[in-house]
């Protein structure tokens, strides 16, 4: 048993001894970093770390702070509420909606590659038909403000609409009654930035 061993043994040390290494790999190796060290670089990639990464952040906390925004397994949602971009019973977009739809779009531009989805929801109130139409109708006229915009113009955008179907608040009290604060929190137009 030893005698196999150490002609195994042998045979493998005779095979690596006999190896040599391929002209202009290990060589050439620390000459190739040196040139690629000194090599002027044209390419701008982003600030992964730094004051450039930091210029990013910063603007993207500001960006954000008038808005709501939640992250979610479906990716991060921007919540607009209605009551901001359109008129009651309208999918017109208001002026002062710009505000809001500006620092949505600096978050899409952040965003990663993909379609931006962008859902429009109504309360309880009405008739679901309607609502449904209206939610559809608010949330095509976002994508139209987007799709105009310089910057995002060029991502791709799905619109649709829940109507009343996906509640984010109870739309009435436990004992029944209206409860307005849940259902302004329901008028909304849901952005979802992907993964």
């Amino acid at each position: 048993m030893r005698v196999v061993a150490c002609a195994a043994l042998c045979l493998v040390l005779g095979a690596c001894s006999g190896e040599r290494e391929p002209e202009g790999t290990q060589a050439d190796a620390p000459a190739v970093a040196s040139q690629a060290a000194t090599a002027p670089s044209d390419v701008s990639a982003p600030a992964r770390s730094g004051p450039g990464l930091v210029g990013q952040v910063s603007s993207l906390k500001s960006a954000v702070s008038g808005l709501n925004v939640r992250v979610t397994d479906m990716g991060t949602i921007i919540d607009l509420p209605t009551d901001a971009l359109f008129a009651f019973d309208s999918a017109e977009l208001n002026p002062a909606a710009t505000e809001q739809l500006k620092a949505s779009a600096q978050l899409i531009l952040a965003a990663p590659a993909g379609p931006i989805k962008v859902i429009g929801h109504t309360d309880s109130k009405g008739d679901d038909a309607y609502n449904q139409k209206l939610s559809e109708a608010r949330a095509r006229a976002v994508v139209a403000w987007f799709s105009g915009e310089v910057g995002v113009r060029q991502r791709s955008f799905e619109a649709s609409g829940k109507g009343e179907t996906a509640p984010i608040a109870p739309n009435e009290t436990l004992t029944g009654k209206d409860d307005p604060a849940g259902r302004a929190r329901n008028r909304r137009v849901e952005v979802v930035l992907p993964k």
